[in-house]
């Protein structure tokens, strides 16, 4: 690239462009809840909310993974990249995959606050007895505040309950009296503290919060290197560029938005706030080094390839992780959301979902 062709106040003045433009956007949402006096239409957070989940996926799938494959496989890097193993880009989304899952295990609040039915309980049985484990007086399902329960869940319970059965039959009467105390004991200690309902409402908030935390972070990566690479480009594949952008980040911040929106936040808290202008300074910060570096910094060398290419799917792995569980499998096949979403609401929901992909995946073309 020659110097003299780097216009230094057009880049600036994009700069500019994208900071306003990622800020407000992500920052709209949270002005239409804060502020009802502006009388924005109440559906605005739904549509939104659905139309940014599609916009997400779109941009895991359509942005991101195909990037980082065609970084991590150029010609210009070694062959171990591009001949022996050019499979890297889909090892490392996988890895941020497994990654994000311990991370949710290890600081989701969610897990403390689910119960089993009572019917596939082991404890139950050991309590009760195999008659009264199975009678109807134990089927009521205590209230669950984690993720809904999926069939191999269903199933560990079901043999979780035979080997407890087992164990019954080979027991002699005064260890099953033993430890059932001790186990009604825990059950009873474990059944109090999951009716607290501010327990359930603390457990289930934080974590919203850090699942919006996480969708966050899976943006922001990717996002740095999008301003350095605007940064850097000259002429019409600039303006192009900058116009893809602008649309994108539109897009994926109301998209993240519309999720910090949705949670309950303190009356007075800047944590929300602080949440949106770290999305809208984010593609500026990448633009300002790009404008610093631009003379030195070449997406096309052998470094700017691996870092580019590493940074893309490991964003890749949380988004399409979060994207997927934590948004729309939420959204739309939770027990919660057969309550909150029925009838027409549901297909229009799936509709902008869809709207929203597709959106992003246009985008795709020049972004």
């Amino acid at each position: 690239m020659a110097a003299r062709s780097y216009e230094l106040p057009i880049h600036v003045g994009a700069l500019a462009i994208i900071l306003t433009v990622s800020a407000s956007a992500c920052a709209f949402p949270l002005v239409a809840v804060k502020f009802p006096v502006l009388r924005i239409p109440a559906n605005f957070l739904f549509v939104v909310r659905h139309f940014g989940t599609g916009v997400l996926i779109a941009t895991a799938f359509v942005h991101l993974i195909p990037t980082a494959f065609v970084s991590l496989t150029d010609p210009c890097l070694p062959s171990f990249w591009n001949q022996k193993y050019p499979a890297m880009a889909g090892a490392i989304a996988l890895a941020a995959v497994f990654l994000i899952t311990v991370v949710e295990m290890v600081f989701s609040h969610g897990r403390s606050a689910c119960s089993l039915p009572p019917a596939f309980d082991p404890h139950v049985a050991l309590e009760h007895g195999p008659e009264k484990c199975l009678s109807a007086d134990c089927e009521q399902t205590v209230h669950r505040c984690g993720r809904v329960n999926s069939t191999g869940q269903q199933l560990q319970r079901i043999t979780e309950a035979n080997a407890a059965l087992d164990r019954i039959d080979t027991m002699p009467y005064k260890s099953i009296d033993d430890e059932s105390h001790s186990q009604s004991i825990r059950v009873a200690e474990i059944s109090k503290q999951l009716k607290n309902p501010l327990h359930k409402e603390k457990a289930k908030r934080k974590k919203a919060v850090l699942q919006c935390l996480l969708l966050e972070l899976g943006i922001l990566f990717h996002s740095v290197f999008i301003g350095m690479a605007l940064s850097v480009e000259v002429g019409d594949d600039f303006v192009v560029l900058l116009i893809a952008i602008a649309f994108h980040q539109t897009f994926e911040g109301l998209a993240l938005g519309s999720r910090i929106a949705s949670l309950s936040w303190k009356d007075g808290s800047i944590k929300p706030w602080l949440m949106a202008l770290a999305y809208g300074c984010t593609t500026p910060i990448g633009q300002a080094i790009g404008l610093a570096t631009h003379s030195l910094y070449d997406p096309d060398s052998e470094t700017g390839l691996l870092m580019v290419g590493t940074m893309n799917a490991i964003s890749s792995g949380l988004l399409i992780f979060t994207a997927l569980v934590d948004l729309l499998a939420e959204d739309f096949l939770s027990d919660e959301s057969w309550h909150v979403l029925q009838g027409k609401r549901r297909y229009l929901a799936c509709f902008l979902v869809f709207l929203g992909a597709f959106g992003m995946s246009v985008i795709g073309a020049w972004a």
